[in-house]
């Protein structure tokens, strides 16, 4: 109706055309006020569409900015349920289950290819917000039948002399301002269920820096793994929480000791989760450890797999 409105305020000159042949100039004439018509059309099909076509169904992955790493913009991609992209578990025999997520993944192309081929399906691997080819990773990582989550990036301890780049959610922020940081995060790529973030980072710790981000995401959707910040108390969002964390400063000892705590805390409650920051240490023992769990008596599953639903 809008396209219509504009073409009735539209005055064309008349021109005689049956009493003379239409001279040069008059061709000329002619040809502009159709081009100026068209273009009339064009904008105002745009006003009607918001001047984005599909933004409602579609997100666009890559960089909004140009302070953030360099990538390449990758193409617009349909959005689906995040549901949809957990990795079954294996079905509950008794056995306490154990649970991985590797983070940090993405930032080099040797370690997340090494992630993806040598760890088992079982393992939930996690790409970095700041990653140059997520979603060619995410696809490589589902194909060989990995849970992927997206690793957010969170204000680390000593900031500001420590910095965790310039999309980090921060406690000094406002809340618009970190939700608009964690809206960069989540349209970097696609296919993941959940969310996964830095252990011991105080933006995780206060209930006034998270609290408003659950209230934007809602019920229901992305799985929130942490290590037990108290940020996400009484969140209303499914969360994961990991009773064990390996940095990649660990060393091997520390890995073993990681692993063995974890074991006993499955032990004791039926299941537990452990978050991995990456180094050749850390994935060495890891791998190691995951190859004797089924003699040990204990079941690997997805991350999902432990997911709990907030309080009703």
């Amino acid at each position: 109706m809008a396209v219509s409105a504009i073409l009735k305020g539209v005055r064309v000159p008349r021109l005689n055309l049956r009493t003379r042949p239409m001279t040069a100039r008059v061709r000329v004439s002619a040809l502009a006020w159709a081009v100026a018509v068209i273009a009339l059309v064009a904008v105002a099909a745009s006003s009607l569409n918001g001047g984005k076509a599909g933004a409602s169904a579609f997100v666009t992955t890559g960089t909004a900015h140009a302070s953030e790493p360099a990538h390449e913009i990758e193409t617009v991609r349909p959005l689906a349920d995040p549901a949809s992209y957990r990795r079954a578990a294996p079905a509950a025999d008794g056995r306490p289950r154990v649970a991985v997520i590797v983070r940090g993944l993405g930032l080099s192309a040797r370690t997340t290819g090494a992630a993806i081929t040598d760890l088992p399906p079982d393992i939930t691997l996690a790409l970095s917000a700041y990653g140059r080819d997520l979603q060619k990773d995410a696809d490589t990582a589902r194909a060989d039948g990995h849970e992927v989550f997206l690793d957010v990036p969170v204000e680390p301890q000593g900031y500001p002399a420590n910095d965790a780049g310039p999309q980090a959610l921060l406690t000094s922020l406002t809340p618009g301002e970190n939700a608009q940081r964690l809206e960069w995060s989540t349209a970097r790529f696609t296919g993941f269920p959940g969310l996964v973030f830095a252990p011991g980072s105080p933006a995780l710790e206060s209930a006034e820096t998270m609290a408003p981000l659950f209230d934007k995401a809602g019920p229901g959707g992305l799985i929130w793994a942490h290590a037990g910040a108290k940020g996400f108390d009484g969140a209303r969002v499914e969360t994961a929480t990991a009773a064990v964390t390996l940095p990649a400063s660990a060393s091997a000892a520390d890995a073993d000791a990681a692993f063995e705590r974890l074991e006993v805390l499955a032990r004791k409650s039926g299941a537990a989760l452990i978050i991995v920051t990456p180094a050749p240490t850390t994935l060495a023992r890891l791998k190691m450890w995951i190859g004797g769990l089924e003699n040990e008596g204990f079941v690997l599953v997805p991350a999902s797999a432990l997911a709990v639903a907030p309080a009703s």
